[in-house]
């Protein structure tokens, strides 16, 4: 029996070899669009089954995460071949200005000036005018992928992005943004009451931790013009433990909302590149 244990850990301990592959998106990645789409907006009032469809229509901007058909081969022919359909990951540019009078697009501009209530004056001025002008180009950018999905897989698919949208303005779509618009997952911890009571006066306030859940999101800080978060920790069924900072219980989960000149996204790019390239062989 003790060597049967052994055995069963043994195979446990095993590290599974998944290859994965990026390409277009096709009409049956449409559910698998619309979870990762609704990973990020929760309970949001979003369209995500508009906002797929969108996604899908313009297929040539963009990239779905697709397990490869040599992994699909190497697997299990007794297990069910749902993972042939799963989409593990998605990247693409929705131009808001363009596509304004889609319902989804109203929507998710709706969603972003009410979670901006308690930004500055300044800043809800600044998201207004972005949001509602006619004359600058903004676009959405889309990228959510599973969790356990590595950052190293972003380099190309942004890359991929980049030569795709400079493809389409040579064929005068509009793709040649004046404002890039991001909303990412990020966590942050709740501090214990300990500060707020005043217990420890003689204490520093800790500096604020941020976990990206896309690592290679925290690369648009840098070039951001405009950025505020919101909690999202009501919409979601758990918070994250872990060792963050002694007086932090949990991490809670937000959203960030970043804003970068459309000329700073190649800067980002070249950023992730650098940071997230799998290195050569």
């Amino acid at each position: 029996m003790e060597d049967d244990s052994e055995n069963s850990c043994d195979v446990m301990d095993q590290e599974v070899q998944v290859d994965f592959e990026a390409r277009n998106p096709e009409v049956t990645d449409f559910h698998g669009i619309k979870r990762l789409l609704q990973q990020l907006f929760l309970k949001a009032n979003i369209n995500t089954s508009e906002l797929a469809d969108l996604i899908v229509s313009q297929n040539y901007i963009g990239s779905v995460i697709k397990q490869c058909d040599d992994s699909m081969e190497d697997s299990d022919e007794d297990e069910d071949n749902t993972d042939a359909d799963t989409v593990f990951g998605v990247i693409s540019l929705i131009n808001l200005t363009d596509k304004k009078d889609i319902e989804c697009v109203k929507q998710i501009k709706s969603m972003l000036l009410d979670k901006c209530s308690e930004c500055s004056k300044e800043q809800r001025q600044e998201l207004t005018t972005l949001l509602h002008s006619d004359s600058k180009q903004v676009g959405l950018l889309i990228s959510e992928r599973f969790i356990n999905i590595p950052a190293q897989i972003s380099a190309p698919m942004y890359d991929s992005l980049r030569k795709e949208m400079d493809r389409a303005i040579k064929k005068k779509m509009k793709y040649s943004m004046d404002y890039i618009l991001l909303i990412t997952k990020v966590y942050k911890p709740m501090l214990r009451k300990a500060y707020s009571s005043g217990k420890k006066k003689n204490k520093k306030q800790p500096v604020e931790q941020t976990m990206f859940v896309n690592a290679e999101e925290e690369c648009f800080m840098e070039g951001a013009v405009l950025s505020f978060d919101y909690s999202v920790a009501h919409e979601c069924d758990t918070a994250v433990g872990g060792q963050w900072d002694e007086d932090a219980d949990e991490m809670q989960s937000f959203r960030r909302v970043m804003v970068i000149p459309g000329d700073q996204f190649d800067p980002v790019i070249t950023k992730i590149k650098e940071n997230y390239s799998t290195p050569a062989a």
